[in-house]
């Protein structure tokens, strides 16, 4: 299993020497790994990108039962795996990585360079994405080498002393009228966007906008609302857009097997047609053919048949 992280920092020289002091093993993407603070900082000299930000820290650490931290060999396989986690996550960037085996879980350190080494700008959105993002690639990762993908703990729903109180009166309280909603709502499979999903819960009688990192929900018509985290993990917008992606991306593969079946039942329709078109039209010139020879040996015939004028018309009367 692999767990990962990710932070900004303002001191890359600072990342590389902490990192690279403990190091058993060390490579690089985009960059030379044993020169790695003076290309970090060319490169932020060449763009001009003078930003608070010099670079990214990040971690993928293995678990004990997966990789031994002594072991050589272990420590040569994590490198390889995280090469190809953060080449993938960033391949425009340059990543310097050390290996540390200095805890109980062998670990790699990334320093991530800040500037796209193909735009010259650096990264900018919504850091829960880019740290979701890093994660589901290195489960992916992972996955292909055989290790456990990092299955992150999920939190019952959370209940106020309110609602306890109101479901031991046999009164629903309103977060479950919301819960509910979205329940239904999401047990629709053809719901795959967020504004489909958004006009069925208009359709229950709930509202729902993106807020940040997560989802708001109100019940029409009052002041009662109340985000994504506070009803339950299965309702945050990272949960539901995650479940939204995976359907629509079911669909397009659904509709991309479904149109491959249409196109080459309609390829053999076709196929059938030209043959007919072409013994059609083979026929046709046959005829034309047939006709042709027919008129012209008719008008021959005709010819032959035809009373031959006088050679000596016009030399004298009759002979004598």
């Amino acid at each position: 299993m692999a767990t990962t992280h990710i932070k900004r920092s303002s001191g890359a020289s600072r990342l590389v020497n902490y990192a690279e002091k403990r190091a058993v093993q060390k490579d690089g993407h985009n960059i030379d790994i044993d020169y790695a603070k003076s290309e970090l900082k060319q490169v932020r000299e060449i763009y001009g990108n003078k930003g608070s930000t010099q670079a990214y820290a990040s971690r993928v650490a293995f678990s004990p039962k997966e990789f031994d931290p002594k072991n050589t060999q272990d420590q040569i396989k994590a490198l390889e795996i995280a090469k190809e986690i953060y080449s993938t996550a960033y391949p425009n960037q340059q990543v310097a990585l050390y290996v540390h085996n200095d805890t109980d879980s062998l670990h790699v350190h990334a320093v991530i360079g800040a500037i796209d080494l193909q735009t010259g700008k650096k990264m900018h959105g919504n850091w829960q994405q880019y740290r979701e993002r890093l994660v589901k690639i290195t489960d992916k990762v992972v996955e292909r080498h055989g290790l456990e993908v990092t299955i992150p703990k999920h939190k019952p729903e959370k209940r106020s002393l309110a609602e306890i109180k109101m479901k031991e009166r046999g009164q629903v309280p309103w977060k479950d009228k919301i819960r509910s909603a979205i329940d239904t709502t999401m047990r629709e499979a053809h719901i795959s966007d967020f504004k489909s999903f958004k006009e069925k819960l208009e359709d229950l009688s709930v509202n729902v906008i993106e807020r940040g990192r997560d989802l708001t929900y109100s019940l029409t018509g009052t002041n009662y609302k109340a985000r994504g985290q506070k009803l339950g993990d299965d309702y945050k917008k990272e949960t539901i857009f995650n479940e939204l992606d995976r359907r629509k991306q079911r669909q397009l593969e659904q509709s991309g097997t479904e149109f491959s079946l249409s196109w080459l039942k309609g390829r053999g329709e076709r196929i059938k047609q030209e043959q007919q078109a072409r013994q059609n039209l083979a026929k046709r010139a046959e005829r034309v053919q047939t006709d042709t020879l027919s008129s012209r040996q008719s008008t021959v015939s005709s010819g032959n048949d035809r009373p031959r004028k006088s050679k000596e018309r016009g030399l004298g009367g009759p002979s004598l």
